[in-house]
């Protein structure tokens, strides 16, 4: 029962992040996608966290229709972030977003993902997270 209200509260949180970076930022990389599967690695079983980075990806796909290609393609680096959190813990949270980048930054180049825009989103989506942790790690 845990896991879902965990899923619920990120989802929303995901949801509210994507609509206001769509209407006042227009970067994409403001999202939950890694801090979230990280965080269900670290607390729950890895399907749990799996299912969780699932649920994200397909809410995330659903409001960047022209870039669900990309967060669709991104689920290995969403897998690496729930195995990370859970076999490393919070004492990794800087490696394993260095871990995560370097996989997505990996996978978009499969599939001619990186550009200017790719680059934007890295620097954003690493910041958010930095700031996302720094917030975590205060409350709890």
């Amino acid at each position: 029962m845990q896991i879902l209200l965990f899923t619920l509260i990120f989802l929303l949180l995901d949801v509210a992040m994507n609509l206001i970076s769509l209407k006042v930022t227009k970067l994409l990389g403001m999202d939950f996608l890694f801090f979230a599967s990280w965080l269900a690695g670290m607390n729950y079983e890895v399907s749990q966290g799996i299912v969780v980075s699932l649920v994200l990806i397909a809410e995330h796909s659903m409001l960047h229709m022209r870039k669900s290609k990309f967060i669709g393609f991104s689920l290995p680096a969403q897998i690496g972030a729930v195995l990370l959190g859970h076999f490393l813990g919070a004492g990794w949270f800087f490696g394993s977003l260095i871990i995560y980048q370097v996989i997505n930054t990996g996978l978009m180049s499969i599939i001619g993902g990186i550009g200017l825009r790719f680059g934007i989103f890295l620097v954003v989506n690493t910041l958010f997270n930095i700031l996302v942790y720094n917030i975590w790690s205060r409350v709890v």
